[in-house]
């Protein structure tokens, strides 16, 4: 019982919503936004090593088959050795929803179901302003 939620929460957190947003004091009509979230994994003791191999493989596979994310990064707090956080970044909500149905990150989800300590939490970031 307790996978099948983790596998539901997982799911959920990694295929997100598909809904542009608008910056703070934006437009609808302007178009859709770019898309951010941020997604944290509590990894097991000692299975460090096999969860980077997978969202390695991922992010080489996303290169060529998901043009709309710009970017999905991993990074480990220096606090945490067993969290890890992705910063996931799309260029409209067009790509948001390829990424969900990409068949890799389908992969990647089934794959790290038994690294991970619990489901992964999710947030959306709505982007207020951007240095462009």
């Amino acid at each position: 019982m307790r996978i099948g939620l983790i596998s539901a929460a997982l799911t959920l957190c990694l295929l997100g919503a598909a809904h542009a947003q608008t910056p703070a004091g934006g437009s609808a009509a302007a178009g859709p936004e770019p898309t951010t979230f941020v997604v944290r994994f509590k990894i097991k003791s000692g299975r460090n090593a096999e969860f980077e191999k997978v969202m390695h493989k991922l992010q080489g596979q996303l290169r060529h088959s998901e043009p709309g994310n710009v970017y999905y990064d991993l990074y480990r707090p220096l606090a945490d050795a067993q969290t890890y956080v992705l910063i996931e970044h799309y260029k409209d909500a067009e790509a948001v929803k390829a990424h969900g149905q990409d068949p890799h990150t389908k992969e990647m989800a089934a794959a790290i179901r038994d690294l991970i300590d619990g489901p992964p939490e999710a947030e959306r970031l709505v982007l207020v302003s951007s240095k462009r």
